[in-house]
């Protein structure tokens, strides 16, 4: 899985997507406002951790299952937060985001909210996320399971279905995820891809002609 993931970040979402395509399917990218933490320059990949949760009004101390899932939560995965119906509200803070850094998590995306961010920044953690708010989730947003298939608001459908050990990868140009199944045909297509691609750059470097390397390529 290590070299996989490898692959998929050195070729990039962009690519992935074009390969989507070019097998006539509908590429898997999550909805574009999604912003980086720390900041630019944001990569990651790894196998889907799925959470899933709703806006619900209860009273406690503190969000059990939410705990729970983050204790579980192995080393290299990329936790997937569902916010569902969530609106205004986080799904995890600073003393969450630590953990989740502590236990080995390549990365985390989030469509819902995060807070504590200037703690968050700090930790290195790479996080791709929908909204930023000081509120707490505590009362008014539970975590419903984990480790189920999730739905995750989509840039080209309404929505994207995240199952468990789907590959996520995200950089500079978005996150798309790659369902388990599909992993073994889009890896190889992705970095034959990327070697035309670099072929075709340098061409065109060298003052070449578009049209040729579109002829040469079969694609720009």
């Amino acid at each position: 899985m290590e070299e996989i993931r490898d692959a998929f970040l050195r070729v990039g979402t962009a690519v992935i997507a074009d390969i989507f395509d070019s097998l006539g399917r509908m590429p898997p990218v999550f909805a574009t406002d999604l912003f980086p933490v720390p900041g630019p320059g944001v990569a990651f990949a790894g196998p889907a951790y799925t959470v899933a949760g709703e806006s619900h009004r209860w009273s406690g101390r503190g969000d059990r299952a939410k705990l729970a899932a983050i204790d579980a939560m192995p080393s290299g995965v990329v936790p997937v937060w569902a916010g569902g119906d969530i609106r205004g509200v986080c799904c995890f803070g600073d003393l969450l985001a630590e953990a989740m850094k502590t236990r080995g998590c390549a990365g985390v995306v989030v469509d819902g909210g995060v807070r504590d961010l200037a703690y968050v920044e700090s930790l290195g953690l790479p996080i791709m996320a929908r909204y930023r708010t000081p509120a707490q989730a505590i009362g008014r947003w539970r975590v419903t399971g984990s480790q189920v298939p999730v739905r995750v608001r989509g840039a080209l459908e309404d929505w994207v279905t995240v199952e468990p050990g789907d590959l996520v990868v995200a950089d500079r140009d978005g996150v798309i995820v790659v369902p388990a199944p599909l992993v073994s045909t889009v890896a190889p297509r992705a970095l034959q891809w990327a070697d035309k691609d670099s072929r075709a750059r340098e061409d065109i470097r060298r003052g070449g002609s578009l049209l040729k390397a579109l002829d040469t390529y079969g694609h720009l």
